[in-house]
């Protein structure tokens, strides 16, 4: 690959098929978060195409390359709505009030993942000590480089995902 390449950013893939019209690309290097001092999945998932452009690969070069910005951005989203609604993530809200004040690289989250979709992509974290995290973790979605939502994963093979402003 080279520099003027758009996919030079990602470095590169590898490809499998998933169920249905499901196509999977992933980082066959993970980038290394020195945040959570861990390598960091990176997956593009697509329906019906054989080509990344649709999970816009200049904006997954810019996340790869700005990997602990995007991560800092997630959780400190992930705290602004666990203050908002600490129902959401299973907490009262005297038991949310310790997380209010973390320093993001204390927050509770951990085993950051990355997955791009045609028009979105969630930096999904496998992993936490807050109840909503219990089995699969939550994510934040985001359009763009701008966090939208966090989603309740709980659920995630009986119910459709539960979902937070």
């Amino acid at each position: 690959m080279t520099g003027t390449d758009p996919h030079h950013a990602i470095g590169r893939l590898h490809f499998a098929r998933g169920p249905g019209e499901l196509r999977i690309w992933s980082a066959a290097q993970p980038p290394w978060s020195a945040l959570h001092d861990c390598p960091v999945e990176v997956n593009i998932l697509l329906e019906g195409t054989d080509d990344i452009g649709p999970a816009d690969p200049a904006l997954i070069g810019e996340i790869l390359g700005r990997l602990d910005h995007y991560i800092g951005t997630a959780l400190r989203f992930v705290r602004g709505a666990l203050a908002a609604d600490p129902a959401f993530f299973g907490l009262t809200p005297a038991e949310s009030e310790p997380f209010r004040d973390l320093p993001v690289s204390e927050f509770p989250l951990d085993t950051p993942q990355l997955n791009f979709y045609a028009g979105e992509w969630h930096l999904r974290f496998a992993g936490g000590r807050l109840p909503v995290c219990d089995p699969y973790g939550l994510a934040v979605v985001f359009i763009g480089q701008r966090p939208l939502r966090v989603e309740d994963l709980s659920d995630a093979t009986e119910e459709p995902e539960r979902r937070h402003p």
